[in-house]
């Protein structure tokens, strides 16, 4: 049986994914809201909050992957799959909505390339 001591161990740090992770993903929704908007300096402030956001859950979960592989075991816990299920899809979102970013970047100096032109 794992001590109790242990298992709050591997809540706190399933948690701080959790957060971090979410934050992250927030921050990158927020950035295509202002990209639709037209928004762009303040979307790429946000773009890289939401990098910082990712960048401290990977630390998270690195150092709790470097304790595995040194012998330390982590208990069985759906929550520690549920940090790394919200890590991972906040990874995604934050991959695509730069993507998507860069695409209304581009629709814009289009738009405007085009506004200018007499009919």
């Amino acid at each position: 049986m794992v001590d109790d001591s242990f298992n709050s161990e591997v809540q706190k740090i399933a948690m701080e994914i959790i957060a971090y992770s979410g934050d992250g993903r927030s921050k990158a929704f927020n950035a295509l809201k202002c990209a639709e908007k037209g928004k762009f300096d303040e979307a790429d402030k946000l773009i890289e909050e939401s990098n910082t956001a990712i960048g401290k859950a990977h630390d998270v979960q690195s150092k709790m992957l470097v304790d595995e592989a040194n012998g330390k075991l982590l208990p069985f816990s759906i929550l520690t799959v549920h940090a790394q299920d919200h890590f991972m899809t906040s990874m995604l979102a934050n991959d695509l909505i730069k993507e998507m970013i860069q695409m209304e970047k581009n629709h814009w100096i289009e738009r405007n390339k085009f506004s200018h032109e007499k009919i």
